[in-house]
């Protein structure tokens, strides 16, 4: 399998990820704004969005939202403002990042260089969305409390906004977005720290507003144990989580010499931290039953601020762990038979089975392979992957005008001329349309 997608990368060549060039600059993604009625005050987004969002087709709304982009609330909320101006080919999977000027930058570029490009597929498409902190303190925390790792009379505003920071994100954010962009019905949240405590609590508290969590070292000491055993300890006995995927990583918050057993021995303030999380652990484990599904892993050789980037790389693994395609070697041998197309339509029914929706094969990643069988001559096999994209993205200018090639070059001239016009009607392009003028001549 590495093998196989060495050779794709040969083929093909590799590419930037995590970034598009607009006239001298790379930009990352996009920054909006809205007005949260619940919270009364303006919350700043960052948005990440594929590249395979920025190949479909424009509305006739106008160009593509430039950055920076503000919108205010219209009179009935967020969530009905003016729809994207792009006609969607497919629609995306949603990462929403607590933090989000803290780990945009790293999770995006990931998303990029993992989804189906360069000879990756490791994670689907994704959108992702990263909530810049207002009251962090506020928001993160289930209820109100002062109470500190050490000996202090700071007052660190733990004054237990979480509920309500929810409500935020169940009541406006997400329908804004929805509204917005080509969004899938599956949602993730991630946080960091006391953001892992909060998406703890929404994924105990408000289960079904995503599909899944990951927690990445976070502040289970809160109120000193006091909201892991009263609260979230109840909660996973009582409740079920059907459907839900949850990822816990544990980073090592002191000397690294000493070993876990060493840790959860201990009692001193130093660990508090690691124990508490240790013990969240072992109340998963203990209590959820099997309608979570749950991973946890330590991360020794990290702390508490390197850990992020590993624990969400690994999560988003254990997440969509079934998400990758097995192509084998074999496929390019000229005596082989089979049809990748048929390979791509059922490991999709599968993936869809698994998420939720139906999630065709992206388009790019069936280009991927067809172009990859196209550079060692399989042209029975290019054929059939052209047509499974033209079939199922038949609004794609690409499709078509790939598909319009290979009849081409099969000199079917009435076929070619075909999909060339569909694809010029889709967009106007003057490579293809010197191409359908070459196949008048012929005729």
């Amino acid at each position: 399998m590495k093998n196989l997608f060495l050779l794709i990368a040969l083929f093909t060549g590799l590419t930037a990820a995590g970034q598009e060039l607009m006239g001298q600059q790379l930009v990352m993604g996009r920054v909006d704004t809205l007005h949260s009625v619940i919270l009364n005050e303006k919350r700043t987004i960052w948005i990440s969005l594929p590249r395979s969002y920025h190949s479909s087709p424009k509305t006739q709304e106008g160009p593509a939202v430039q950055e920076p982009v503000s919108h205010e609330p219209a009179s009935q909320g967020p969530a009905l403002q003016k729809r994207a101006v792009h006609e969607p080919l497919q629609r995306y999977p949603v990462v929403y990042l607590l933090d989000g000027n803290n780990h945009f930058a790293s999770v995006s570029a990931m998303l990029r260089q993992l989804s189906p490009q360069d000879g990756n597929q490791v994670f689907p498409d994704m959108i992702v969305v990263g909530i810049l902190n207002t009251e962090r303190n506020r928001d993160f925390t289930p209820y109100r409390s002062n109470w500190w790792l050490y000996p202090t009379t700071q007052d660190f505003g733990f004054n237990g906004g979480n509920d309500r920071f929810a409500a935020f994100l169940e009541k406006e954010l997400i329908p804004y977005i929805d509204s917005l962009y080509p969004t899938a019905p599956y949602r993730l949240l991630i946080g960091h720290s006391l953001a892992g405590l909060a998406v703890t609590n929404i994924m105990i508290g408000h289960t079904p507003m995503f599909n899944a969590y990951i927690a990445i070292d976070p502040s289970m000491w809160f109120d000193g144990r006091k909201f892991l055993q009263q609260h979230v300890q109840p909660d996973l006995i009582q409740k079920r989580f059907p459907g839900t995927k949850f990822y816990l990583g544990i980073a090592n918050s002191v000397q690294k010499d000493l070993d876990t057993t060493t840790i959860l021995k201990d009692t001193t303030a130093a660990t508090f931290h690691m124990r508490s999380i240790f013990k969240f652990r072992d109340m998963v484990l203990q209590n959820a039953n099997d309608s979570l599904c749950f991973a946890w892993k330590y991360y020794d050789q990290d702390t508490h601020m390197s850990a992020p980037l590993i624990t969400i790389y690994d999560g988003l693994r254990f997440i969509f762990d079934y998400y990758p395609i097995e192509v084998d070697a074999r496929y390019y041998d000229p005596k082989d038979n089979r049809d990748p197309a048929a390979l791509f339509r059922s490991h999709f029914k599968k993936v869809s089975q698994q998420i939720g929706y139906t999630m065709l094969p992206p388009e790019n990643l069936v280009n991927l392979f067809a172009n990859s069988f196209d550079d060692v001559q399989l042209d029975k096999k290019v054929l059939s992957l052209r047509l499974l994209n033209v079939q199922n993205y038949p609004k794609s200018f690409d499709a078509n005008d790939a598909i319009g090639d290979v009849y081409a070059a099969q000199s079917n001239v009435k076929e070619a001329r075909r999909f060339y016009e569909q694809a010029l009607l889709i967009r106007e392009n003057a490579a293809t349309r010197a191409k359908l003028l070459k196949l008048r001549e012929v005729q």
